[in-house]
């Protein structure tokens, strides 16, 4: 018996080998391993139904010590040269971290990575100077950041690119140079215990931005269907808007919550204590007892939730004032800049007067270059009643200088938004210093809040004409640009118009101006109207540098001729508002049905008709000159009105997602302004794509139409607006006003002009009737 269990035993073992190998045998390449799944931290796995959850204790994740620091959508750095900067908050417990710095970028094929360099500094320090080496796939770099280099609060981060073309000496080659960032793949990892947890309420401001340059607040409100909760909710968000200050913010307001944490998202618990318990698991024993703030870990919802609660809504009211107090600005207080430093460093100078400021005080640093065309940029804000964009001038005192190889027919160009406003053409050889060069810069382009002014520099030399091998990564510097030089700004006109969406997306005007709490008009039971309007005001509160009070208790016939903001469904929005604004009323009944995209777009039709007839007979060549007139002078037949006639009726297209339209309340003395979509889901998906830094700043006139699916803006232009008084009786604010507004209407200053000339003539021959020589 003992023979045979021996001879099994040994058959078994024989066979164990070939049992466990269920693959045959491979010589591929080795495939990474596939890790075994990991069991979600903080709740523990339940044992039946009967035996009760034992809660463990919230483990910080993996991913909430990784902070994504590409605050955009995308990061392309086009051209021989191109810099990006803007700072980054952190706690001390992440300041205090082991740190490493993660970089993924690919660039175009042409580019010659023996003559390009991409750097990274942070707080001044150069952590990454490497060439530009990958065209065909893309690169990743880590680097270990130094002890004590990060610090708890902002940090300076600064990314450029200096790139050459391997064989193209021309101006038209530089345009094919660029570097694409990787916001996936650039981040910084902290290698610390809490370097993934929020201790304190200041903390949020670390709150940064997921892979694709987002930031999302979940804010969880148990009695979102009282009425009671809607105005606490917007103030908080907007609270919550200041406070992180990222260009692309975004709130999603539910009742029920689910564990999201991520880099780029935070979690918030909203409401009186009692309503709390079907949301955490425990309730933070103060709120029973009175307003709390703080943040917590719970087994449901994850690590770092924010709570705030108490236990009453008035309880509730006074904890969002603890966080509101550290962000907002009284009224009447003087603003001198605008809150960008999360995307363009440093914050924007708002300017509110005649002004003088050096480039270094904007931000920009001498700069000398040795290749054939150079950009770069500065950023002023002006106030939403800015009013000089017919007339005014502001002027660049430049300090620069060019080396004897730059040809005549060389120019400096200046940008501002993107639209040219003057040009230098550079008409001597030799090389030459420029000191205070004075380039004066039309303001027809300057719009209220930040406006970003570029200089061009676009060189010739004999050795780009001949282009021999290797000569792009060969030669001096070329060019230079000190911050020495200036920007004068003169006094300009201060009043408001409305309607004027500009007004809103550069400084919240005119609610954040208003001297009563914002009726706000919503859908309260849906959470997708809800977070849109959160998402809005949080936006809009960002842009004016304070909290915008809302009253959503009044209803839409309670208005009057008040300031209003409605934000609904378009099939709930009353006809009176639709009629006011200027939105036809049928768009409630046909705006987003699919057989919106078979009928043909009339009014795009026609454009493109007009476009393909535009040198055709007589009317083309009318047209022709008059689309001259536009470009060349900034001249058009609206110039040549007394009277701007209606506007006409605005009817919603199937392609656009979202409308936002403006106009003055019935009587004059209010402003109202309408959001509105086809359905509740396409209003929070439009809203999120409009509060986007990039569709925010292109909001403009009478009606801004926004298309989420590919963030396309239309705006329809202002044809008859109300003035504003935002300023005290000034005799020379009137002259300036006046000024502008007879520079826009060339008709109406001809007609003044001829009436004054024959009053002078009458005058005139009075004068010598009375007193001069009779025959």
């Amino acid at each position: 018996m003992r023979a045979v269990f021996v001879s099994v035993a040994l058959l078994l073992l024989a066979v164990s080998p070939a049992v466990s190998q269920t693959s045959p045998f491979d010589m591929s390449p080795e495939k990474p391993a596939v890790p075994a799944p990991v069991q979600p931290t903080g709740v523990a796995p339940a044992q039946n139904d009967s035996a009760p959850i034992a809660a463990a204790a919230p483990q910080p994740a993996a991913s909430l010590a990784r902070r994504y620091i590409v605050p955009f959508t995308e990061l392309v750095l086009s051209g021989e040269y191109s810099q990006r900067s803007w700072s980054l908050f952190l706690t001390p417990e992440q300041a205090a971290a082991k740190a490493e710095l993660h970089l993924g970028y690919q660039n175009a094929v042409v580019i010659a990575p023996e003559a390009s360099r991409l750097k990274i500094s942070i707080n001044g320090s150069e952590l990454v100077d490497a060439p530009i080496a990958s065209s065909e796939n893309a690169s990743d770099i880590s680097v270990n950041i130094p002890a004590n280099l990060l610090h708890a609060g902002m940090n300076d981060i600064a990314i450029s690119a200096l790139q050459r073309h391997r064989t193209d000496c021309t101006i038209e080659s530089t345009y094919e140079l660029w570097t694409q960032i990787d916001t996936a793949k650039t981040f910084l990892s902290f290698d610390g215990p809490d370097a993934g947890r929020w201790k304190r309420v200041d903390d949020l401001r670390a709150i940064g931005v997921d892979e694709n340059g987002a930031t999302t607040f979940n804010l969880i409100v148990p009695s979102m269907g009282q009425t009671i909760s809607t105005s606490p909710a917007v103030r908080l968000g907007e609270a919550l808007a200041l406070m992180a200050s990222m260009p692309n913010q975004s709130f999603d307001v539910s009742e029920t919550g689910s564990s999201a944490a991520k880099p780029g998202m935070a979690t918030i618990v909203l409401g009186p204590a009692s309503e709390l318990s079907n949301v955490l698991a425990t309730v933070p024993p103060a709120a029973e007892t009175g307003p709390v703030a703080t943040l917590i870990d719970d087994p449901r919802l994850g690590p770092s939730i924010l709570v705030v609660s108490g236990p009453t809504w008035q309880a509730v009211d006074m904890a969002i004032d603890d966080i509101a107090k550290q962000v907002d600005r009284p009224a009447g207080s003087l603003r001198t800049s605008l809150s960008t430093r999360t995307w363009r460093m440093p914050d924007v100078p708002l300017l509110s007067s005649a002004s003088r400021l050096k480039f270094s005080e904007l931000g920009m640093n001498t700069l000398e270059f040795s290749g054939r065309r150079v950009r770069t940029d500065f950023a002023v804000g002006v106030p939403s009643d800015f009013y000089a964009n017919a007339y005014g001038e502001a002027t660049i005192l430049l300090d620069a200088a060019y080396s004897q190889d730059v040809l005549p027919g060389s120019h400096i160009d200046v940008y501002v938004n993107d639209n040219i406003a003057a040009t230098v053409p550079i008409t001597t050889s030799g090389g030459e210093i420029l000191r205070h060069l004075p380039i004066k810069v039309t303001m027809r382009h300057f719009r209220p809040g930040d406006n970003v002014i570029a200089l061009e520099a676009v060189l010739m030399t004999r050795a780009d004409a001949i282009c021999a091998p290797g000569a792009t990564a060969q030669g001096g510097q070329r060019f230079v640009i000190f911050d020495s030089s200036e920007l004068a700004v003169p006094d300009f006109a201060r009043v408001a118009r409305t309607p004027d969406l500009a007004g809103i997306s550069g400084t919240g005007f005119p609610y954040n101006r208003s001297e009563y709490t914002l009726p706000l008009i919503m859908d309260r039971t849906q959470p997708e109207s809800v977070s849109a309007g959160v998402t809005l005001l949080a936006r809009m509160s960002v842009a004016a540098g304070r909290l915008i009070a809302v009253d959503s208790l009044t209803a839409a016939t309670a208005v009057a001729d008040r300031n209003a903001l409605f934000i609904s469904a378009i099939s709930q929005v009353p006809p009176t508002v639709l009629a006011q604004v200027g939105v036809s009323n049928g768009a409630s009944s046909t705006w987003g049905e699919t057989v919106a995209s078979i009928h043909p777009n009339t009014e795009a039709t026609f454009d493109r008709w007009r476009e393909r007839l535009r040198d055709s007979g007589w009317r083309g060549q009318i047209g022709s000159l008059q689309d001259w007139l536009t470009r060349t002078f900034n001249i058009s037949m609206n110039s040549f009105r007394i009277f701007p006639g209606p506007a006409a009726e605005f009817t919603p297209q199937g392609s656009a997602s979202l409308v936002v339209a403006q106009e003055a309340s019935p009587v004059g003395s209010g402003t109202w302004t309408l959001v509105t979509a086809p359905t509740v889901g396409a209003l929070r998906d439009g809203v999120r794509s409009l509060t986007e830094q990039g569709t925010w700043r292109q909001m403009e006139g009478h009606i801004t139409t926004v298309d989420a699916s590919d963030d396309k803006v239309a705006t329809v232009p202002v044809t008859r607006f109300n003035f504003v008084e935002t300023q005290p009786f000034s005799i020379w604010n009137y002259r300036l006003i006046v000024a502008n507004w007879l520079s826009a209407n060339a008709l109406s200053y001809a007609v003044v002009l001829t009436l004054l000339s024959i009053l002078l003539g009458f005058a005139t021959a009075g004068l010598l009737g009375a007193l001069g020589r009779r025959r």
